[in-house]
């Protein structure tokens, strides 16, 4: 399993927190993602023989954000 952070610049609140959270974790492989608002951070834990990181970066995306990679 592989540990990635993001940078979520424009996630503001608690129900951008709940959006980020519910997208990522949809994805195939993907053990926990977890944001931190204070932070803006995404931490994402995931197999990486499910999931890549530029589909974790689709799903942030679509869930209406930017994701930044650490």
């Amino acid at each position: 399993m592989n540990t990635i952070t993001y940078l979520i610049p424009d996630m503001s609140c608690g129900h951008c927190k709940a959006r980020i959270e519910e997208y990522v974790n949809h994805l195939p492989g993907i053990h926990s993602a977890i944001v931190y608002i204070d932070t803006k951070i995404l931490t994402v834990t995931y197999h990486e023989n499910e999931t890549t990181n530029e589909e974790i970066i689709k799903a942030v995306e679509d869930a209406g954000y930017t994701a930044k990679q650490q």
